[in-house]
């Protein structure tokens, strides 16, 4: 008898599901159009969760949400932080929504042993988790790789003043000329693009530090800014200064980056441990239900 009213829950929820997706998918799916479908597996899915945001008029104004505003706004640029903020809850409605039919797959294949539904809401529970992880995750690498790009930019900075070239001109000679496509280069194409349209270098060149989010860069960019208006050696004799430092930051960035590779090794062998733990646990765990029931 449980067994069948699970499984017409089961089946009412799924029907559930679906007609409310189906109905709200066309106000929602072009506004999902553009994400990669790669980075969003769960993308045909999404339209549920923003009519549900929607619906209860959800204002995004918790500190949790700032937060994760600001470490969007890092990763995707302010213009769209609004767009991505949607989108990162959204995706977080559908994992929740998703343990229920699980919890009730789950329950029917395994008989109702509890120690597998606790399994499947631990499950679900990290990857609605992950997504915060994933996120931080990228705003470190993103800021490492900055770190290791910027020293080489200073220095090409730097000889093209020497030449005689103006500190716009040079910015942009050196987006032309980078075959990059990473993170800071797209930054300071976006400042060349600024430059273009009128921007003032000082206002520009504040934008271009406030976006990278790099104490040792925003300094670099602080003594820029002071000394554009001045010009001549006196900026060139800063920059050769700032090179060195942001020589050395790289050094220290790339022993780091060293020390982290032989940490990351630890985490595979925490994932065997886990599951070694759980393969031991999981016949105790279903042997004392046993009794109980009993």
């Amino acid at each position: 008898m449980l067994l069948i009213l699970t499984g017409i829950a089961l089946i009412v929820y799924i029907i559930a599901f679906f007609i409310i997706l189906i109905k709200n998918y066309q106000d929602y799916s072009k506004y999902c159009g553009v994400l990669n479908s790669k980075e969003y597996p769960l993308k045909s899915l999404l339209p549920l969760g923003l009519y549900i945001l929607d619906k209860f008029c959800y204002s995004f104004n918790s500190a949790y949400d700032r937060r994760t505003i600001g470490r969007i706004s890092e990763i995707y640029g302010q213009e769209y932080s609004a767009f991505y903020i949607r989108i990162f809850h959204a995706k977080k409605i559908i994992l929740m929504a998703l343990i229920i039919p699980g919890e009730l797959l789950v329950g029917i294949l395994s008989d109702y042993q509890a120690v597998f539904s606790i399994y499947t809401t631990l499950l679900f529970g990290i990857m609605i988790f992950l997504d915060d992880t994933r996120l931080t995750s990228r705003i470190k690498k993103r800021r490492l790789e900055i770190q290791l790009e910027f020293p080489d930019f200073i220095n090409k900075l730097t000889l093209l003043l020497n030449a005689g070239l103006t500190m716009s001109k040079a910015w942009e000679k050196i987006s032309l000329d980078s075959k990059k496509k990473c993170a800071f280069y797209k930054e300071v194409e976006k400042t060349v693009s600024q430059l273009k349209t009128g921007v003032s270098e000082s206002e520009a060149f504040g934008e271009f530090a406030k976006r990278l989010k790099t104490p040792e860069i925003s300094r670099v960019m602080s003594s820029i800014i002071q000394n554009t208006k001045k010009g001549g050696n006196e900026l060139v004799l800063t920059l050769k200064l700032q090179s060195n430092e942001s020589w050395e930051l790289r050094k220290n960035v790339v022993r780091r980056l060293g020390e982290e590779a032989s940490t990351k090794l630890l985490f595979p062998m925490m994932i065997m441990f886990f599951a070694i733990i759980i393969i031991v646990i999981t016949p105790a765990l279903i042997s004392m239900q046993g009794i109980s029931n009993f």
